[in-house]
């Protein structure tokens, strides 16, 4: 994904996009504004693709992060970090 891989990124999108819904949606009740937030972090991930290592954690953690951080941009006051 991190060179431009986009079966790589449809392939991602398909594994975690409910994993990353239900982050969102236990913050935040707005569908419109769960959409957007799981849309940034998934652009999110492929923008910084290159940068994450699996030795570090999961994939599924890695989202999950970017998914909180994306909230915590929306609604300062819902920090989930």
């Amino acid at each position: 994904m991190a060179g431009g891989d986009e079966a790589a990124y449809r392939e991602l999108l398909a594994r975690y996009r409910s994993t990353l819904y239900a982050t969102a949606y236990a913050v935040m009740l707005d569908p419109e504004q769960v959409d957007a937030t799981v849309a940034d972090a998934f652009e999110e991930a492929r923008r910084t693709a290159a940068g994450f290592l699996d030795t570090r954690g999961s994939v599924s953690g890695w989202l999950t992060y970017l998914t909180r951080l994306c909230i915590a941009a929306r609604h300062p006051a819902r920090s989930t970090a």
